[in-house]
């Protein structure tokens, strides 16, 4: 391990580096493109242009496959392209994560709700089993966890007008319809799996999945989506944290059977599978399916050596599943 020692450049010293290191920068205002977007965050685009390191070259930390010279031929207005579709791609994710994350509040206080209105903050509403596993931090089991999370959030939202109301008229104790509104994304989903097994399983079959632990699972690995979303993280090639495992054709309709011997869950195309499966089964009106097929067909620029099937483990004729050709209703 060294110091990093590496000088300042300006938006032009920048592109003579890039320039330097075999990256073709004409065809586009290359100091502009860099002040809007900004070197770092656009080499996460250009990397995929550099060669690859070969024996008996060594790489200085073990993420590191390529070398800082680029592969002859490359443009940076490819780099300005995949950049362009992985905004306009997370954009379309967040609209149908919207939608999973709303739908799965409403499941959640309805299910829950109908076994004990404070069932969140009731470990005997709960799974005993998931409740009393180890807390990730170390600090109590699962439950206690969870509570310090609910608290926090509910904190968090303490100015706004519903929780204040329920504050001042109820002794701060929220029910479950009303309490979903302060969590996000990351605190339902574990909520829902604290769950008992049997509401797991009623608000999965709704959505078409027999099981529910292997929704939990599924909404895990979304949750990682939508992170990256907003975070306006890198997205089109990203490989998820968590691994949705084989999708068992036993436990979902028609539509998901073609990736039940998916190669790499990780890769992007098995989790906006899911998140196709389940959006037009929350809303039924919806033509995110059709919205995400013609973007990818369309938008997708063409660029030698990368394609959707290599960089997002999209399989050959993936765009003639009935998945994808969802009909909204009226």
């Amino acid at each position: 391990m060294t110091d990093y020692n590496r000088p300042y450049l300006n938006f032009e010293q920048q592109v003579h580096l890039m320039e330097s290191r075999g990256l073709d920068c004409s065809g586009c205002d290359a100091p502009a493109a860099l002040s809007r977007i900004g070197y770092y965050r656009l080499s996460a685009y250009t990397y995929i242009f550099r060669e690859l390191l070969a024996p008996p070259e060594t790489s200085e930390t073990p993420v590191q496959y390529r070398s800082a010279n680029f592969v002859p031929g490359y443009k940076l207005t490819d780099a300005l392209d995949l950049y362009k579709f992985d905004n306009g791609l997370r954009m379309l994710c967040v609209e149908a994560l919207t939608s999973l994350e709303i739908g799965l509040r409403v499941q959640v206080a309805y299910v829950l709700g109908k076994r004990d209105r404070f069932g969140h903050t009731n470990r005997s509403a709960l799974a005993p089993d998931m409740c009393a596993r180890p807390a990730r931090d170390g600090n109590g089991d699962m439950f206690e966890y969870w509570m310090r999370r609910y608290a926090d959030l509910k904190r968090q939202a303490q100015a706004e007008d519903f929780v204040r109301h329920y504050t001042l008229k109820y002794s701060g104790n929220l029910p479950i319809w009303v309490a979903v509104e302060v969590m996000d994304f990351g605190a339902i989903t574990r909520l829902f799996g604290l769950m008992n097994r049997n509401d797991q399983n009623t608000i999965a079959r709704k959505w078409g999945v027999k099981d529910g632990r292997r929704l939990h699972s599924w909404l895990l690995a979304l949750g990682n989506m939508r992170n990256l979303c907003a975070h306006h993280s890198r997205l089109w090639n990203k490989h998820l944290t968590y691994d949705v495992g084989k999708v068992m054709s036993a436990l979902v309709d028609p539509e998901l059977h073609h990736i039940e011997d998916h190669s790499n869950a990780k890769k992007l195309y098995v989790p906006l599978s899911l998140l196709a499966y389940l959006v037009v089964r929350i809303d039924p009106t919806t033509n995110w399916p059709r919205a995400l097929r013609t973007k990818v067909k369309q938008k997708f620029p063409s660029i030698p050596n990368v394609s959707v099937q290599t960089a997002m483990g999209f399989p050959e004729g993936w765009d003639d599943e009935h998945l994808w050709d969802y009909r909204p209703t009226q």
